[in-house]
C-alpha cells in the first residue's frame, strides 16, 4: 500500500508491504526492514536496522500526530489532489499544540501574548519517564494557554494555540 504524507512543505510517498511480524517500508526509494507491536490504541513499539523505538501516533481526519524519540512530527495525509491545488509558501494561521500521548505538563516556556519563532520550544511534556520540548510550527503569538505544570493530559488534548494572525 502507498501513503502520502506532506511534514511541513516537504511530499513524502511511503511504500508499505507487509509480511506477517516483518514488514518493509520504503521511503524516497530507501527501503527498510520494520518489525512491529501494538501496544495500545496509540503506541507501538519498533524495530528498524536493530534499534528500538516507541513510537506514539494520533489520528485526527487528515492529520497524523507522530511523537518519536521525545520529537513530535505532525503529517497531513494527502491525495494527489491535494498535492497539485496545495500553495508554497510558509505554514500560517492558527496552531494548536497539542499533546501527542497522555503525559503531564513538566513546564509552559511560553505565556498568553508572547511571540513565537517557527520551531522554537513552547511547552515541555513528560511520557514514558521522557521529557520533551514541543515546538510551534509556526512564527507568531500565543492565543491561549490551556494548561499549567503539573496537569496531566490525554492524548490530543490541546495546550497550547498559536496564532500568526495580528
Amino acid at each position: 500500500m502507498i501513503y502520502t504524507f506532506k511534514l511541513q512543505n516537504e511530499i513524502f510517498k511511503v511504500h508499505l508491504e507487509e509480511e506477517g511480524q516483518l514488514s518493509e517500508i520504503e521511503i524516497d526509494d530507501k527501503k527498510f526492514p520494520v518489525e512491529f507491536k501494538r501496544v495500545d490504541d496509540n503506541l507501538y513499539s519498533l524495530i528498524i536496522e536493530d534499534r528500538s523505538f516507541a513510537v506514539g501516533i494520533l489520528k485526527r481526519g487528515k492529520t497524523i500526530e507522530v511523537y518519536l524519540n521525545g520529537e513530535l512530527y505532525e503529517f497531513e495525509a494527502t491525495s494527489s489532489r491535494d498535492i497539485k491545488t496545495a500553495a508554497a509558501g510558509a505554514a500560517e494561521g492558527i496552531q494548536e499544540i497539542k499533546s501527542p500521548m497522555p503525559s503531564s505538563v513538566v513546564k509552559v516556556l511560553k505565556g498568553l501574548g508572547e511571540a513565537v519563532k517557527e520551531g522554537e520550544s513552547v511547552i515541555v511534556v513528560e511520557a514514558m519517564k521522557m521529557e520533551s520540548e514541543l515546538k510551534s510550527p509556526i512564527a507568531g503569538k500565543v492565543k491561549e494557554v490551556n494548561v499549567e505544570p503539573g496537569n496531566a493530559v490525554e492524548s490530543g488534548t490541546v495546550l497550547l494555540v498559536i496564532s500568526s494572525e495580528e
